[in-house]
C-alpha cells in the first residue's frame, strides 16, 4: 500500500515561509544578536529596553494620578493599582491589595485624596481581595462586590496545597515555581537583582468576603452612580469589568503591563486566547475615556484607549492564529517557538512588551492543549532517557573536557543558548562537578540578563545562582500545618499520590482515618496493589475497614509532613490504632515521606 507524507508539498512551503519569517528577524539576543545591556537602579543588569518600557506601562514608584473629576489610580504600593471614585455620601475603590500591610499603605493614600469613608470596595477578581479589610473600620457597614466566584476562589486558595493549580496534588511544586518567577530566590541588589517586586509569602491577609455578586451586564445604582459589571471572560482569574458610564470610566484586569500572558512559565491551567480576547472586545465596545487597570498604567483619552486596547487585542489573535497557522503547515513545538512574526506597529504599542511572559513560550502550550505531546515525529515516540541520552552524546562528541571546550567557546561567542543546551549533558551526568555548574551558570546567567521578560529572568538567575551555591530553593514547599488541618480529609486524598507502586504491589487493604477534632469525621484510603483509592465515606463502602487511626487534625498534618513517624505517633498516644501495629506502620511506609530540601524562609523585604 503507498503512503504520503503529514506534512504535503503546500504545507511544506507555509512552514518554510514561516521558518524564514522567523531568520529574517534580527539574531536572537541567545545567539549573539546585539543588545544593549544597562543597570537599573538596584544593581540589576538588564536590557535597556526594559527599563525604558517599564515606565510607560508600570508605576514604578508610589503614586496617585487623578484621572477625571473624581477618579484616581492609585499605583506602586502593591503588585496591583486601586481605583478610587468619589460618591456624594463616599469613596467606592477597586482592588484593595495582596495583603493587610498593602491595604493600610493604600488606605493611608486614599486619605490623601479625600476625608469621606470608603462605602464601596469591588473586587476586580481573587488575586488582590486580601488588603480590604485594612481599608474600612467597620466591615458590616460597607458594600463588598465581587464576581459570583470571587470568594469560591479565595477559600480554595487559602486551603489548598499550595499555589493554585488545575490538580491541587502538585500545589507543592507549584508553590516552588511560584516563588521562583516572583525571584524570592534572588538578591534585592546587584546584577542578578530583580527587577520586579517579590512575592510577599506569610503576611497577614485581610480579606472581606463580597456580600454582593453580580451577574453578567447587571447593572446596579452604586452611591449614586449607575454601574454596569461584566462577569463572562476571565485572563488569569475571574475577572469582573466595571463601566461606569457618567465618568467614561472602565475598570478591569485585561489590559496588562506586558502581552497576555497565555502561558507561564511556573505552570498552571491552560488560558484561553480566546476568552482573554473577548473580555477585551467587551472594554473595546464600550468606548471609554478612562481605563484603569489591575496592573499596567491608566490610559486617558478614547482615542489612545483605543488605539493600544486594539493594538492589545490583535497581538493576542495573532499569537493564537499564527500558532494555529502553524500546526497546519506541519509544524511542531520547538519550530512553532520560533515562528511567530509580530508586525512593527504591535510592537510599537507599549503594553505589547515581552516584559512579563514572552510570546516564543506561548506557542507550546497552545499545540499541548490542542495537539498534546506529541509532534508527529515519531522518532520520539521511544525516546531514551534524558541521562542515557546524555552518556551517548557526551560519547559521541569526544568526552565531557570536549563539551565543555565547547560549551566555553559558545560562551565566548556570546551563543549562550546553544551552549547551555550542549552543557546541559555533561550537567546530567555529573550534576556536581563544579566546572560544570559555574560554566551552565555564566551561560544561564548572560541569558538572563539579555531577556526583557521577568519571568524567564527569575527562572534563569534562580537556576545560576543555585548552580553556583548562592542560593537554594525547596524542590516541594508543602502547605502549612495549620492548611492541612484546616482540612484534613483533602490531605487524605492528596496523600493517596505518594503509594509508592512497588512496596505495595501485594498489598489489599482499606485504612480508615478518623479526626476527632472535626466531630469524628471519617474517611479512608484502600491501598489495593498499587495505588491508593480515596473513600469519602468509609460506611458506603464496598469494603470494610482493616485497620482504624484515630487522631485530631494536627497529628494528621505532622504525619502528612512527615514531620513525626506513625510509629512515634501510635506510642505517644496521639493516635489510637484498630489493627495490628507492625503491619499498619508497614502499609503507611509504603507512602513517600516529604523531604523539601530546605525550609522555605521569605528573604527580607528592602525599605
Amino acid at each position: 500500500m503507498k503512503t504520503t507524507s503529514v506534512l504535503t508539498p503546500g504545507t511544506a512551503i507555509l512552514a518554510m515561509t514561516l521558518a524564514a519569517h522567523a531568520q529574517a528577524e534580527e539574531p536572537s539576543p541567545y545567539m549573539g544578536g546585539e543588545v544593549k545591556l544597562t543597570e537599573a537602579p538596584n544593581g540589576a543588569v538588564i536590557r535597556e529596553e526594559v527599563l525604558s518600557t517599564s515606565a510607560k506601562i508600570l508605576y514604578t514608584e508610589p503614586t496617585t494620578e487623578k484621572l477625571g473629576e473624581g477618579v484616581w489610580c492609585i499605583g506602586g504600593l502593591s503588585l496591583a493599582n486601586t481605583t478610587v471614585i468619589e460618591a456624594e455620601d463616599g469613596l467606592i475603590v477597586y482592588d484593595t491589595g495582596d495583603t493587610k500591610e498593602e491595604g493600610q499603605h493604600i488606605r493611608a493614600a486614599i486619605e490623601k485624596i479625600s476625608d469621606k469613608p470608603i462605602k464601596v470596595i469591588i473586587y476586580s477578581h481573587s488575586h488582590y481581595a486580601m488588603g480590604g479589610g485594612a481599608l474600612v473600620d467597620h466591615p458590616d457597614d460597607v458594600l463588598i462586590i465581587g464576581h459570583p466566584k470571587v470568594n469560591e476562589t479565595v477559600e480554595s486558595s487559602l486551603k489548598g496545597g499550595g499555589s493554585p493549580s488545575a490538580i491541587p496534588e502538585v500545589g507543592p511544586l507549584m508553590t516552588t515555581r511560584a516563588m521562583i518567577q516572583f525571584n524570592n530566590f534572588t538578591p534585592t541588589e546587584g546584577p542578578d537583582a530583580a527587577i520586579v517586586g517579590i512575592l510577599e509569602v506569610g503576611k497577614p491577609i485581610a480579606f472581606l468576603p463580597a456580600n454582593k455578586t453580580v451577574e453578567d451586564g447587571e447593572t446596579l445604582d452604586v452611591l449614586g452612580i449607575k454601574m454596569q459589571f461584566f462577569t463572562k471572560y476571565m485572563s488569569d482569574d475571574y475577572n469582573l469589568t466595571v463601566h461606569v458610564p457618567e465618568k467614561g470610566l472602565v475598570m478591569n484586569n485585561f489590559l496588562w503591563p506586558g502581552t497576555p500572558n497565555i502561558y507561564t512559565l511556573r505552570g498552571g491551567v491552560y488560558r484561553d486566547p480566546l476568552v482573554w480576547r473577548d473580555g477585551l472586545k467587551v472594554i473595546r465596545d464600550l468606548q471609554p475615556e478612562i481605563l484603569t487597570n489591575t496592573h499596567t498604567r491608566a490610559i486617558v483619552g478614547k482615542e489612545e484607549v483605543m488605539k493600544r486596547l486594539t493594538g492589545y487585542m490583535d497581538q493576542l489573535t495573532l499569537t493564537y492564529d499564527q500558532t494555529l497557522r502553524g500546526i497546519l503547515a506541519g509544524m511542531g513545538p520547538d519550530d512553532l517557538r520560533h515562528a511567530i512574526y509580530i508586525p512593527k506597529h504591535l510592537r510599537e504599542i507599549p503594553e505589547n512588551a515581552q516584559s512579563y511572559g514572552e510570546t516564543s513560550h506561548f506557542p507550546e502550550a497552545i499545540y499541548q492543549y490542542v495537539i498534546g505531546w506529541f509532534d508527529g515525529d515519531v522518532t520520539k515516540l521511544f525516546k531514551i532517557a534524558p541521562k542515557e541520552e546524555a552518556a551517548r552524546m557526551v560519547e559521541l562528541m569526544g568526552g565531557k573536557d570536549k563539551v565543555i571546550e565547547v560549551a566555553q567557546k559558545a560562551l565566548d561567542g556570546k551563543e549562550y543558548a546553544w551552549g547551555a543546551q550542549i552543557i546541559q549533558y555533561a550537567y546530567l551526568l555529573d550534576p556536581e562537578n563544579k566546572e560544570v555548574r559555574n560554566l551552565k551558570a555564566d551561560l544561564l546567567r548572560q541569558m538572563a540578563y539579555r531577556t526583557t521578560g521577568s519571568i524567564s529572568r527569575a527562572f534563569l538567575l534562580t537556576e545560576a545562582l543555585t548552580l553556583e551555591g548562592k542560593a537554594t530553593y525547596p524542590k516541594l514547599i508543602p502547605p502549612s500545618a495549620e492548611t492541612i488541618a484546616e482540612s484534613p480529609e483533602s490531605f487524605v486524598d492528596y496523600f493517596r499520590v505518594r503509594i509508592d507502586p512497588k512496596k505495595s504491589e501485594n498489598t489489599d487493604t482499606v485504612v480508615e482515618f478518623v479526626f476527632t477534632d472535626k466531630g469524628n469525621q471519617a474517611v479512608a484510603l484502600h491501598v489495593r496493589r498499587g495505588i491508593a483509592e480515596y473513600i469519602s465515606v468509609p460506611d458506603d463502602y464496598l469494603k470494610k475497614a482493616d485497620f482504624v487511626l484515630k487522631m485530631d487534625s494536627e497529628t494528621w498534618a505532622e504525619l502528612y509532613l512527615s514531620a513525626v513517624s506513625l510509629d512515634d505517633a501510635i506510642g505517644s498516644g496521639k493516635v489510637t490504632l484498630k489493627g495490628g501495629k507492625a503491619e499498619m506502620v508497614k502499609i503507611f511506609n509504603m507512602f513517600d515521606q516529604f523531604k523539601p530540601t530546605k525550609n522555605y524562609v521569605v528573604p527580607p523585604i528592602e525599605d
